[in-house]
């Protein structure tokens, strides 16, 4: 057989299949084009960090104009920061808070660096840092880079601060990062490129502070006596030239650099005795003590130990100030304490700190034992009542007695503190529960009101303002007060027009620049806890008030 002869037959196969092959074909049902979709970026609004605490439309129920105008007022991250320490929580409770962007702000960088600025302004450089770390996509925004980078750079983290300035993409030249990155080739021991990077920083613009700084580094000399750092850039050059040695920022450098300082210095290591641990922690200062002292807090070995490192990491928190942030960093540790007379000396202050850390639970046990003093261990056979002689099992008991552990009395010999700071307990977790409703909470109200001062009418005329029964004794008082004229009227209006619109990231930072105006001003209190819970943040305006008690009760 030819070969032309051998291709008849598999030309005529192919000739019958055509026809069942397009019928088959016609059968199949129509191809559509693939749907090819690009998954999107998180946007840098909708990435949160600890300490936020507003639920997810905190900004798309805002406008993108409303918020920039809004951020554009508030304390930037290079300036002093806030000066009221009720208003800059209210802020970070917003700014770290996770959500949709505004309307027509989805990607917008400038407008998510300057929340994160203010977020930084307003508290510590760890959770913005955090912030800056969970966002993407920061190399490709200059703005976002930089407040990441400064971040990085004050909390010790040079390589990270270092890898930021290199991968930055657009606006690499400017003298922040040209500076920013001498000062990373010097860290590397590249003096040459570091003094011509240094060299086209200078160009832009003069910075002494930090050409002592890098004068430093370059010719490989010690800290300068007249060192004082402004930006965490230059923290980080001073610590690496002193790296055991405790740097003091400029006097003008902003609150959160001062704060980030704290941590430089030489490291302790406490003794493994958790007494001599207690007595070195107390010989400590500033952010060594505060850290040694959550150590202790939080050890499991010896609670009475932790309570005596609460109660003096409380103490120092009261008298500078930040009693607030310890109490909700530490109060989860109070339902852990045990419950004695040594520990109930610290009482009101525990009650207080787990009020703050929302341990509602905790707080109460405290109070029933500052109220009848610490429970009094009873024996099993103390009271028990015993059958006759003619029992024939010879048991002495009707039933069992529980367990020794279980069986607790008050102490008969108990002094209660005063009438004055059990009030005082009493109202801060009427608030904390939100049950400010009722006789009862008038009747606290009203005994707090007996011994009036600023703070009192703050708090008062916040919580007429959500509803609490007063008598007309607030209205009464507040219309006696008279304004200085040189004085300027709170910013009520712009709170209550966000509230109105719903804009509920808007409205909370409203408030704090309310309160940042007017501090304990009753018409900015009442204006704020007003605002907020119009807004639909009522549990914000509740703690808002709580947070104004523990500040004067501590």
């Amino acid at each position: 057989m030819s070969w032309a002869s051998s291709l008849v037959p598999s030309v005529l196969a192919l000739a019958l299949s055509a026809p069942v092959a397009a019928s088959a074909a016609a059968q199949q049902p129509e191809r559509r084009p693939v749907e090819v979709r690009t998954l999107e970026v998180a946007d840098p609004f909708e990435i949160g960090a600890p300490g936020g605490a507003l639920e997810g439309d905190a900004w798309s129920s805002g406008d993108a104009r409303a918020l920039r105008a809004l951020l554009d007022v508030l304390p930037e991250s290079a300036g002093p920061g806030w000066r009221s320490p009720a208003a800059s929580r209210l802020a970070v409770r917003a700014l770290l808070s996770a959500g949709e962007p505004p309307r027509s702000a989805r990607g917008d960088s400038e407008l998510a660096a300057m929340r994160a600025g203010r977020a930084l302004s307003a508290g510590r450089a760890e959770p913005v840092h955090a912030l800056m770390q969970r966002t993407p996509r920061t190399h490709e925004s200059p703005a976002l880079s930089r407040i990441y980078a400064e971040t990085a750079f004050a909390l010790g983290h040079r390589e990270e601060g270092c890898r930021i300035a290199e991968t930055l993409i657009r606006g690499r030249e400017t003298s922040y990062w040209l500076r920013a990155r001498a000062a990373c080739q010097a860290f590397a021991g590249n003096i040459a490129a570091a003094e011509l990077s240094a060299e086209l920083a200078r160009a832009q613009n003069e910075n002494p502070a930090f050409e002592r700084l890098f004068d430093a580094l370059a010719l490989e000399r010690g800290l300068p006596e007249n060192a004082a750092p402004m930006s965490g850039l230059q923290l980080a050059m001073a610590e690496f030239l002193a790296p055991e040695t405790r740097i003091t920022p400029g006097q003008e450098a902003p609150r959160w650099l001062h704060r980030a300082a704290e941590r430089t210095g030489e490291s302790v290591v406490l003794p493994e005795d958790l007494g001599e641990a207690l007595e070195a922690a107390e010989a400590m200062e500033g952010a060594l003590r505060a850290a040694a002292l959550g150590a202790l807090i939080q050890q499991d070995l010896d609670r009475e130990i932790a309570a005596e490192a609460l109660a003096i990491a409380l103490d120092d928190a009261a008298r500078n100030g930040s009693f607030v942030e310890t109490a909700s960093a530490y109060g989860i540790e109070v339902a852990e304490i045990p419950i004695t007379a040594d520990t109930l000396a610290h009482g009101p202050r525990f009650m207080l700190a787990a009020l703050a850390a929302d341990d509602i639970i905790a707080a109460n046990a405290w109070r029933e034992a500052l109220l009848s003093g610490p429970p009094r261990e009873v024996s099993p056979f103390e009271g028990a009542p015993w059958l006759s002689d003619e029992d024939a099992y010879g048991e002495g008991f009707e039933a069992p007695p529980p367990p020794a552990s279980a069986r607790t009395e008050p102490d008969p010999d108990w002094t209660p503190p005063p009438p004055g700071v059990l009030v005082a307990l009493d109202f801060a977790r009427a608030v904390a529960t939100g049950e400010i409703t009722g006789g009862g909470f008038e009747a606290l109200l009203a005994a707090r009101m007996e011994a009036p001062n600023p703070a009192r009418l703050c708090q008062a005329a916040a919580l007429s303002a959500l509803g609490a029964p007063d008598g007309a004794a607030i209205r009464t008082a507040l219309t006696g007060l008279t304004r200085d004229p040189e004085v300027p009227a709170p910013l009520i209006v712009p709170a209550l027009l966000a509230a109105v619109a719903g804009a509920k990231g808007e409205t909370q930072l409203h408030a704090a620049r309310l309160i940042e105006q007017g501090g304990r001003d009753p018409e900015a209190c009442a204006g704020a806890a007003l605002a907020l819970d119009r807004a639909g943040l009522r549990i914000e305006a509740l703690r808002f008030v709580l947070e104004l008690i523990l500040d004067e009760e501590a």
